[in-house]
C-alpha cells in the first residue's frame, strides 16, 4: 500500500467516524469498509478511489455509513438494517 493509499484511507475512515457505525469496532483500521445507503446512488467504490482528489472520494462517502466487515456482511445478508 502506498503512502498516500494510506493516508487517504486513514483519512476517509476518520470522516466516516472512525469506527463502525453500527457496532462500534474500531480495532483495525482495514476491517471497516464503507457501504453505499442508496447501492443506486454509487457512482464508485470508495476501496478504488484513492487515487482520486479528496473532494471526489468525499462526495462518494457521504454516499456511505462506515462499518465493520462483519456489519458489513450482515447489511447485505438482511441480518440487520440501517436506521
Amino acid at each position: 500500500m502506498r503512502l498516500k493509499h494510506r493516508e487517504l484511507r486513514d483519512k476517509a475512515v476518520q470522516y466516516g467516524g472512525g469506527q463502525c457505525q453500527l457496532c462500534g469496532y474500531k480495532k483495525c483500521v482495514s476491517a471497516l469498509e464503507f457501504h453505499h445507503r442508496n447501492p443506486l446512488e454509487k457512482d464508485f467504490n470508495p476501496s478504488r478511489g484513492y487515487k482520486l482528489r479528496w473532494a471526489a472520494l468525499k462526495a462518494e462517502l457521504d454516499k456511505c455509513v462506515l462499518v465493520c466487515a462483519n456489519c458489513h456482511r450482515e447489511i447485505h445478508a438482511g441480518v440487520v438494517q440501517l436506521a
